[in-house]
């Protein structure tokens, strides 16, 4: 949901305001709660420092009056004649004077002999007495019968020492409220091991949730909680020495605490009366802004609306505005031509002006819809890459530049699809013969930066509305007759069902292809045919041939299926797969005995593929194989198509041990010119040239012309397609090394071949 300008300056100094305040609030709370915490942490220090000092001091005076009574006459007498109940009645009168219960005489050996508490009891032995002899101090803290005491031994001399005094205090409930009341704090007395509550001034209960709490409370505990109230420290009443227990004092901090929510509750209400303050003020200010722009606003949907004119009916108070409503003024000025521009571009090709795919999609669709008919003519340059690779992309777009305003001087619409792809649509059907015209036009050598760009283009025709009613089935269709025009040689192809039918067809065999190479490999199979050495009319060789019987499409030949996996780029599959299958069954025949060799086809693709060629070798070295025993033909289209590359690549595996033969051969263009420089030892005759021999003079004279040229390069020469006598009769009398054909044998399988070399007279 959108805010207005208004909301937007209120929110803003709203969240401001707000954010300063808790910021202010939050400081001032820090720092009254660390003073709070401070002044707390001082008042338990205080009450720790008060506490020892308390006991300390009537530890003294302890001290003090038991001096006096060691030293009574009257009380060594009693001591001395070991008269019991004068000591005990002297135990009574000093008893009452120190305001304690526990004295006792005890002797060298630690036995008591008179005692005026019930915690010793007369023949005792008592380890604390041992205790303060053994430390050699005049008193300390021990727990007798789970009571905090506080013992003091006094030398009895009579004259000699044969008795101690022990005179101490018991930290019971009155003691602890006497020092409670002084120190201002609770007091918890708990055993060390197990914080057993010995006696506190709390309840029991109190006094264990106060020894298990793992902090001392905060303002929030103290104010929401009301759990953790009470700041806790432990005290050592006056030594370093470990205490048999452990004293805790307990200040509660509620109090403390209160007065600090006071103070805060103080602040937020002054906070928050600055809050309603700020925000009326600024209310206000939001008001004088959100006006004048708010008129702005309305006059600038005029300007949306293709209302143009002034922006503003008054000039407004604030400069700001008043610069916005001039540059709005200023802005309307270009909208239409910025309008034009964008139309344009949204509906041409940056790079030759001539319409992009966006315009002739909506044209089709409306020309169509207006049922005027219309011949779609997409032209292909072909080798357009090529162009930008040879020539810099500069040229390259120089060439399209070119071809635009060539197309654009004839009647109808061009548009540019991407790369070397361009559209011209007429209403005016264009006959063969004008097509042939346009392509002459299209095709004349592009001048740019001193180099003559030559063109080469293929047309598809399409008549609309019968061949394609929508811009997405035009597309489509257009795709489909492109890419056979491309891939047939001809320079302009007109779209028929059957094309559609064919490209189907290539795609349904890239489909069932793809699977057959990755799950169906029992489709593909080898087959083998025979090839025979005139001189010993025994068989020297076979050539392997792959053949593939889908599931899907049935038996599909190898010329067509080769070529799309070509296109499709799964060759090296192909080729992978029938290198492993040839060599297998090539080290079959080898254990069977034969020494025949065995010729494998390798497109081009293959012979640019080192690793492919690479794994050819280690095939051959696990199955215990030298190069020597296949033989690789490649055609002779392949090696024009890059004669430097072939040589190069073949010259490397020839190095291996690898021998090469040309197939096909007499079925190019140029191979004559470059033949002497390819590491090849074997040329085949294409069976076009054989199939007819024995009655055609002309195939005679090229045959019997490449077995001379042969015999110049001194090249081994194969005929294929022999199928009958007369033609192997005359390759054996003109020199011809090996023949292949239907009348030696069809290609096998490899059962099939085993029983034909056993049986055949060409048999090793």
């Amino acid at each position: 949901m959108q805010k207005t300008l208004s909301q937007s300056l209120f929110q803003t100094l709203f969240i401001g305001i707000v954010i300063a305040s808790l910021l202010i609030v939050g400081a001032v709370w820090r720092s009254a709660s660390t003073l709070v915490v401070e002044n707390i942490d001082h008042d338990v220090s205080l009450a720790e420092k008060v506490f020892d000092k308390v006991v300390a001091d009537r530890q003294a005076v302890i001290l003090s009056v038991s001096k006096v009574l060691s030293r009574s006459f009257d009380f060594r007498r009693a001591v001395g004649t070991e008269n019991i109940p004068s000591i005990e009645a002297a135990f009574r009168s000093y008893a009452e004077r120190l305001n304690t219960d526990i004295i006792a005489l005890v002797s060298l050996d630690h036995k008591v002999v008179a005692s005026h508490t019930p915690l010793f009891e007369v023949g005792q032995s008592l380890e604390s007495s041992v205790a303060l002899v053994v430390n050699q101090k005049e008193s300390g803290l021990f727990v007798v019968n789970d009571y905090l005491v506080q013992l003091s031994l006094i030398r009895v001399e009579i004259p000699t020492l044969r008795y101690y005094m022990l005179i101490g205090v018991e930290f019971d409930d009155a003691l602890l409220q006497e020092l409670k009341q002084l120190v201002d704090a609770e007091i918890i007395i708990s055993k060390t091991e197990s914080n057993e509550i010995l006696t506190t001034t709390l309840s029991t209960s109190e006094a264990q949730r106060v020894l298990a709490q793992k902090r001392d409370p905060s303002w929030v505990d103290v104010t929401f909680n009301d759990e953790l109230t009470y700041f806790t420290r432990r005290v050592n009443i006056g030594a370093t020495d470990r205490l048999p227990v452990n004293i805790t004092l307990a200040v509660d901090t509620t109090s403390a605490f209160n007065a600090f929510s006071r103070i805060q509750i103080t602040i937020l209400v002054f906070c928050l009366a600055a809050m309603v303050i700020a925000l009326a003020f600024s209310l206000v200010l939001a008001k004088n802004v959100t006006k004048p722009v708010s008129n702005l606003v309305k006059a600038v949907n005029r300007v949306a609306s293709g209302s143009y004119g002034s922006t503003l009916d008054e000039p407004s108070k604030l400069r700001e505005i008043t610069e916005l409503a001039n540059a709005v003024d200023s802005m309307q000025a270009n909208i239409k031509n910025r309008e034009l521009d964008i139309r344009y571009q949204a509906e041409h090709d940056v790079l030759t002006g001539l319409f992009n795919r966006n315009y002739v999609e909506n044209y089709f669709e409306s020309e169509i819809k207006e049922k005027r008919a219309l011949q779609v003519v997409a032209i292909t340059v072909i080798g357009f890459r090529t162009i930008n690779d040879l020539y810099g992309y500069s040229n390259g777009d120089n060439t399209l530049k070119a071809l635009a305003q060539r197309l654009q001087r004839w009647p109808g619409i061009s548009a540019r699809l991407a790369g070397g792809e361009v559209l011209y649509i007429s209403h005016e059907s264009l006959n063969d013969e004008q097509l042939e015209t346009l392509k002459h036009i299209l095709e004349q050598p592009v001048e740019s930066n001193l180099i003559a760009i030559p063109l080469k283009v293929a047309m598809a025709v399409l008549e609309c509305p019968q061949d394609a009613f929508t811009s997405e089935e035009l597309f489509r269709k257009m795709n489909i007759v492109t890419d056979e025009a491309i891939h047939s040689d001809k320079w302009c192809v007109r779209y028929r069902a059957e094309l559609e039918d064919k490209y189907n067809r290539r795609l349904a065999i890239t489909t069932e292809l793809k699977r057959a190479l990755a799950s169906q490999q029992n489709e593909l199979s080898m087959v083998y045919q025979p090839k025979i050495d005139l001189v010993t009319m025994k068989v020297c060789s076979m050539e392997a041939l792959i053949r593939w019987n889908s599931s899907a499409l049935g038996f599909v030949p190898p010329d067509e299926f080769i070529t799309i996996a070509e296109q499709a780029g799964l060759i090296e599959q192909v080729t992978s797969w029938v290198m492993k299958q040839t060599i297998s069954d090539l080290a079959y025949f080898r254990e069977k005995g034969y020494d025949f060799t065995v010729a494998m086809n390798l497109s081009t693709q293959d012979i640019q593929n080192k690793v492919l060629l690479s794994n050819l070798v280690s095939l051959l070295t696990e199955k215990g194989l030298s190069p020597d025993a296949l033989e690789l033909e490649i055609t002779e289209s392949d090696l024009v198509a890059d004669a430097s590359l072939a040589i190069e690549n073949l010259n490397e595996l020839t190095a291996r041990g690898f021998h090469f033969a040309i197939d096909d051969f007499g079925t190019g263009y140029s191979s004559l010119a470059y033949l002497k420089n390819l590491p090849v030892k074997t040329i085949k005759i294409d069976k076009s040239f054989i199939l007819s021999l024995a009655s055609d003079e002309n195939d005679q004279q090229i045959v019997h012309t490449v077995l001379s040229l042969a015999a110049v390069f001194n090249l081994k020469v194969v005929a294929e397609g022999v199928e009958d006598l007369a033609s192997l009769t005359i390759l054996k009398d003109w020199g011809c090394d090996v023949a292949q054909g239907y009348y030696i044998s069809r290609p096998l399988k490899l059962a099939d071949l085993e029983e034909w070399l056993q049986n055949t007279p060409f048999g090793e």
